[in-house]
């Protein structure tokens, strides 16, 4: 009964934010930094979902791409990484549009950063049973982490047992079948905190 009440509370509260204050800053992207240091520190935190979900540029990047609107795709990206350095795909997005217009040092910041992010992701299992699932930061990180690796979602199950988790069922551009496994225990940790 309680994993129902999670459910329905991460469905209806996922875009609640906290009071907690939440300093923007600059970041460099030519720096390497302590990537998982990153990850935790804002994953974990109780206002992740105000500075990392609420306002999420994917579409407005999404359409500045479509139209070959670089520059403006680069703003965006910017603006929003300097809040949430740990969101993969926009890092994605912005190797992406950084190439496009010939910046290619800053592709390759952009590019050393989602490695970074996404090492730090796979270095946490190997994704093939609940015991050894990816363990990410949240949902949609799942989404992202699929996203980036050209998988697309077939089906998607919360598995219960001693480790609750997500399995996604994928298909690659073959269409060959993959299933991995996601621990957002992150985001449940949220959840549990908000029922609190």
């Amino acid at each position: 009964m309680n994993i129902y009440k999670i459910i329905l509370l991460s469905l209806t509260l996922v875009g609640c934010s906290s009071t907690q204050e939440y300093e923007t800053r600059s970041y460099n992207w030519s720096e390497n930094p302590n990537y998982s240091e990153l990850r935790k520190t804002i994953g974990w935190s109780d206002d992740y979902n105000s500075v990392c979900m609420m306002g999420r540029p994917l579409s407005e990047m999404n359409d500045a791409m479509n139209k070959e609107e670089w520059n403006k795709a680069i703003a965006v990206g910017d603006a929003w990484l300097n809040q949430c350095p740990i969101d993969i795909r926009v890092h994605y997005y912005m190797m992406i549009s950084m190439e496009r217009i010939g910046n290619e040092s800053g592709a390759q910041d952009h590019f050393r950063w989602l490695s970074g992010l996404m090492d730090d992701l796979v270095a946490s299992g190997d994704g093939k049973t609940p015991e050894t699932a990816f363990e990410v930061i949240s949902i949609a990180e799942e989404y992202d982490v699929l996203f980036v690796l050209g998988l697309k979602k077939k089906s998607q199950a919360l598995i219960s047992g001693p480790v609750l988790c997500d399995l996604i069922t994928a298909t690659d551009e073959n269409g060959k079948e993959i299933s991995i496994y996601f621990n957002p225990a992150a985001h449940f940790e949220r959840l549990n905190q908000m029922l609190k």
